[in-house]
């Protein structure tokens, strides 16, 4: 006579376990928000950050953006935004890419 708490081997092999919730699963919970205050951070770092964060389906809220540091000399990056406004097509530049002002 067996216990009758013990199911037979096929009723025990069958029966899946519920995975452990491992501690990473647990990290990469979701919160609501994230504030991210940007002042004293560089703009193309921080930019990578969140876009990856928004990638991810998080809400990503910026505060005190105005205060972001940009690296280079400021003709540099008037010189890099020149050449990307400059960017047409060659058969016909109504046809994009177009920039905004």
């Amino acid at each position: 006579l067996k216990p009758f708490w013990l199911k037979p081997a096929s009723v025990q092999a069958s029966t899946p376990v519920p995975p452990q919730r491992s501690t990473l699963a647990a990290a990469m919970s979701f919160a609501k928000q994230i504030v991210v205050d940007c002042r004293g951070h560089l703009l193309g770092r921080l930019s990578s950050i969140i876009a990856k964060e928004l990638l991810n389906g998080q809400q990503v809220v910026l505060v005190r953006s105005e205060d972001v540091n940009m690296s280079g000399s400021l003709y540099r990056a008037k010189l890099k935004y020149a050449n990307f406004k400059r960017k047409k097509t060659n058969s016909n530049p109504r046809h994009g890419p177009f920039h905004q002002r």
